[in-house]
């Protein structure tokens, strides 16, 4: 019996500029994108048209109440790089990735240092862009 191969990595042309990641659980996963979290196999990537965020519920390092925290951290970070930005346990699991061109001249939506030299940036709750978007099981 042959063993078994990774899945093959997309790489979708998401825009230029600064790419940044989104982690998340299954659950977040679900309610930005429509997939269901737990459908993806680990390491199996799907591009999204279409993310969806709500208000955010951690306020660790928000730049205003109901912020998104995205960083430039990719799909590669460790738990420990996470860990230290606050992305803990299960948001560590899958990666929602987009550029900055994308979020700022296809959508209007800028994307804020928070502590730029910790890689901690958000965008504001409720927000929702179209686009190319990649999203990653990680764990």
């Amino acid at each position: 019996m042959l063993p078994s191969l990774p899945p093959p990595k997309i790489t979708p042309n998401l825009g230029e500029g600064r790419l940044f990641s989104h982690f998340t659980n299954a659950e977040g996963v679900t309610g930005i994108t429509g997939i269901v979290g737990d459908s993806l196999d680990i390491g199996q990537q799907v591009i999204v048209s279409e993310l969806r965020f709500e208000q955010g519920e951690n306020n660790y390092l928000a730049w205003e109440s109901g912020s998104i925290f995205v960083t430039e951290l990719g799909v590669d970070a460790t738990e420990r790089q996470l860990n230290d930005i606050g992305i803990f346990g299960d948001k560590q699991n899958w990666a929602i990735q987009f550029s900055e061109e994308t979020a700022l001249v296809s959508n209007g939506i800028r994307v804020t240092g928070v502590m730029s030299s910790r890689s901690i940036f958000c965008i504001p709750g409720n927000t929702l862009l179209r686009g190319t978007f990649l999203v990653t099981r990680i764990r």
